[in-house]
């Protein structure tokens, strides 16, 4: 085998036969403990190594990908035969930008071995059986390790180290008529927010919350979406404030820039900058720097989401947003598109217990399943309840079943908006949300 070619020695060779270019080489390890049904499954090592090229041949785009960091050849011919046919290219790679200062990489991740990953894994199974040793407990605990390397020929070349660790389970009870689904997990770039005890104990609370069920009518009615479930209202927003929809005009937002829409207690945040969270970094993966910027700021839209063909399509100024991946960046087999980094959303002043006694009944939504269900670009959401508890005088009274929720996000949160919570909770590691509770919202229950 020949040896590994530089980057910044390949793009000199790749331009002088196109217009422009941009490699993207990334190195990972991964390091993935499993269990399954309590008892561990797999350990094993996964080493990628991958370079990605794109270029501008002729006004067009052309990408290629491989594996084979001695390729010389193949790479730039494949970039060259998919641009006679790829899109139009109306950017230029950009230059070297100042950014952000951002903790992406924590030294003690390096030395997490198979045995403390075992051990955290072990934990939360320990801790979950001595509660019910009837659950099927599935656990895990995974750590990362990512050097990427980026380079153009408008003389970028950026080198950056990140960290991510993960650690989480899925409990499931099967009895007759009913199927029990709790799931919890805790995301970062660093080592000492691997806290098996911590998703055991959130998993174990709401394993007792939903040792009774509570019938609930089909109504409109007030629902407090809770950690997974403020996902559910997220969805269109991710959608909605894509610079993409925006320029092909199918985004409802699309002519609301700096109108008041949204009850003037709700604001949204995208913010690349906190350090350790795990999609923060200084640079997205075009090299645009990132940034904290209100895209909603209490009820006015305040801006919308660009990576650099976005931007260009749009006449505006690219916001540190192309990603190789919707939720964590990284990878390296396709072009950046569109996506959040962490997604904020600025708490309200009401704890949680109060403002489930402020209310007679309410739904309490936690989790979702197929989200994205109904029409997120329009706003609207449609979705089974995977884990929601009724609420009535201000006590969670039991866990509903055959349960689906509807409504239009924009809608709710204009005119329906009853409180936001004082806590913020990190949810998946991809927001920090407080609890939201919006009054007419569709229930549906058998």
């Amino acid at each position: 085998m020949r040896n590994q070619i530089r980057s910044t020695d390949l793009l000199e060779r790749v331009a002088k036969q196109t217009d422009g270019a941009e490699i993207y080489e990334l190195h990972s390890l991964e390091l993935p403990v499993r269990f399954r049904a309590g008892v561990l499954e797999s350990v094993k090592v996964v080493e990628t190594a991958g370079r990605a090229l794109r270029i501008i041949k002729d006004g067009r785009l052309g990408f290629s990908t491989t594996t084979d960091l001695s390729d010389d050849t193949n790479l730039l011919q494949n970039a060259l035969e998919s641009a006679r046919s790829g899109d139009p290219a109306p950017f230029r790679f950009p230059a070297k930008q100042p950014a952000p200062s951002v903790q992406c990489f924590d030294p003690h991740v390096e030395h997490l071995d198979e045995q403390k990953l075992i051990a955290l894994g072990e934990e939360i199974v320990e801790k979950i059986k001595a509660y019910d040793a009837t659950l099927q407990i599935d656990a895990w605990a995974v750590k990362e390790l990512e050097e990427v390397t980026l380079c153009n020929t408008s003389g970028l070349e950026l080198v950056s180290r990140r960290t991510v660790v993960s650690v989480g389970a899925s409990v499931t009870r099967a009895q007759e008529g009913d199927i029990l689904i709790i799931y919890d997990q805790d995301t970062s770039r660093r080592a000492d927010k691997l806290d098996g005890t911590a998703v055991a104990q959130r998993i174990i609370e709401r394993l007792r919350l939903a040792e009774k069920v509570a019938p609930v009518e089909t109504k409109a009615m007030p629902v407090i979406f809770h950690r997974g479930g403020v996902l559910v209202l997220l969805m269109p927003f991710m959608v909605g404030l894509d610079g993409r929809n925006v320029f092909l005009g199918v985004s409802p937002l699309r002519e609301k820039l700096n109108q008041k829409i949204f009850d003037e207690r709700f604001s949204l945040i995208d913010d690349g900058t906190i350090d350790f969270a795990p999609r923060s970094t200084p640079y997205d993966d075009e090299g645009t720097p990132t940034a904290r910027k209100f895209l909603v700021e209490k009820g006015v839209v305040k801006g919308f989401l660009y990576d650099l063909k976005s931007a260009a399509l749009a006449k505006a100024q690219p916001t540190g947003n192309g990603f190789k991946s919707g939720f964590r960046g990284g990878g390296f087999r396709r072009p950046p598109g569109v996506a959040f980094t962490s997604g904020v959303i600025p708490p309200g002043e009401k704890p949680l217990d109060q403002v489930f006694k402020d209310l007679d009944e309410a739904l309490v939504v936690e989790d979702v399943m197929q989200l994205g269900g109904g029409n997120p670009l329009a706003g609207e959401f449609s979705n089974p309840v995977l884990l929601g508890f009724l609420v009535r005088k201000g006590e969670i009274v039991g866990r509903v079943k055959n349960t689906m929720i509807a409504g239009n996000v924009y809608d709710l949160l204009k005119d329906k908006l009853i409180a936001l919570s004082d806590r913020p909770e990190w949810v998946f590691g991809f927001v920090h949300t407080p609890a939201i509770a919006l009054d007419g919202v569709s229930v549906a229950s058998k």
